[in-house]
């Protein structure tokens, strides 16, 4: 896990006057030490070795780029994709545009969510588990079979490809909500989903390597050149889902939140606020 592709095009129209000049992800969340959105995440992506970035960017592409290069350029080499449609198509776009940059070192980030860092930490402690479990053939016959028997870890190691879900908190209509398969894996994502029977939240930080990478990007290409721009980069996924083994990785109830309206922001800012505390201790 080396590269972030961190998708910050939107205008956030949602939120009136706070984004009338600036990215969402610039909100500042943090006022005594003036960190906003974009630096939480940026903060738990240095802290866990990731040391490259690609943010796809659009609206007030210029605060942006500023301000990653006042504030980020020593800990990371940045690469910018510019959305020129960011006012007129949703993120479907802007995961399109980035579809060279990825690899199985490459993990999703939406840019207007604030998150506890362990989150970042646990995926990439079951990504390298995943990748060892991979090279690895020393178990013996009684031990892989013990183990099919048993009931499969809430994160399961050998699982390649994962979609970060908050499993903790009570569902809302409006959320973006997965369901799984009797095997543990995704097969359904979408905000239309039954709250009772979807499994949780996805909270926008996705890794997809090797066959699931290659399937969701092909979906993404199939998608736009049918143009359906009105799309998001979640339901390009959504039609893949069934081809494909996609594994949940639970939030384990760390803190986190996405920013689309004032309500929300207000809440992001308590988050980092509490998530300040803790990483005094």
């Amino acid at each position: 896990m080396k590269r972030a592709l961190i998708l910050a095009a939107g205008m956030g129209k949602r939120l009136g006057n706070l984004t009338k000049d600036i990215p969402k992800c610039l909100l500042v969340v943090e006022p005594e030490s003036r960190r906003t959105l974009l630096d939480f995440s940026l903060s738990a992506l240095s802290d866990t070795g990731v040391n490259e970035i690609i943010i796809v960017t659009g609206f007030a592409e210029k605060t942006l780029k500023k301000h990653v290069s006042t504030n980020w350029s020593d800990k990371f080499s940045v690469q910018y994709i510019f959305n020129d449609k960011y006012a007129d198509y949703n993120n479907i776009y802007s995961a399109y545009l980035a579809k060279d940059s990825w690899d199985d070192e490459t993990i999703l980030l939406n840019s207007d969510i604030v998150f506890h860092p362990d989150i970042l930490k646990m995926l990439k402690s079951v990504i390298a588990r995943s990748a060892a479990t991979k090279q690895s053939n020393n178990g013996s016959r009684n031990e892989i079979a013990s183990s099919a028997l048993s009931e499969p870890p809430r994160n399961d190691s050998k699982a390649k490809s994962y979609l970060v879900i908050d499993d903790a908190n009570k569902l809302d209509p409006e959320d973006m909500k997965v369901k799984v398969n009797e095997k543990g894996e995704i097969k359904e994502i979408n905000k239309k989903l039954d709250c009772a029977t979807s499994l949780g939240e996805y909270i926008g930080i996705t890794y997809l390597r090797g066959n699931e990478r290659v399937k969701f990007l092909e979906s993404l290409c199939i998608n736009v050149k049918n143009k359906n721009f009105d799309l998001y980069y979640e339901d390009a996924l959504a039609h893949v889902l069934k081809d494909i083994s996609v594994y949940p990785l639970s939030t384990e109830g760390k803190l986190w939140t996405e920013v689309d309206t004032e309500e929300d922001y207000n809440l992001a800012k308590e988050i980092a606020n509490q998530i300040g505390k803790v990483a005094m201790i």
